[in-house]
């Protein structure tokens, strides 16, 4: 498995930590708005974080 795999892999274990963190905060507020705001920041990171680890990693680790 290459370095960027990895590091893609680590991104996304990451962002679905993140994820699962805002579904339980967005279960605990009042506003519509902040529970769309929270849904909307883990589905930007779902995608986001693996495509930067995705490019991150062999820049640190080599390739």
């Amino acid at each position: 498995m290459s370095v960027a795999a990895i590091g893609a892999i680590v991104g996304l274990l990451i962002a679905l930590g993140f994820a699962t963190f805002s579904v339980a905060l967005g279960r605990r507020v009042e506003f519509d708005d902040t529970r769309r705001a929270l849904r909307v920041s883990a589905l930007v990171q779902l995608i986001v974080l693996p495509v930067a680890g995705w490019f991150i990693a062999p820049a640190i680790f080599g390739d």
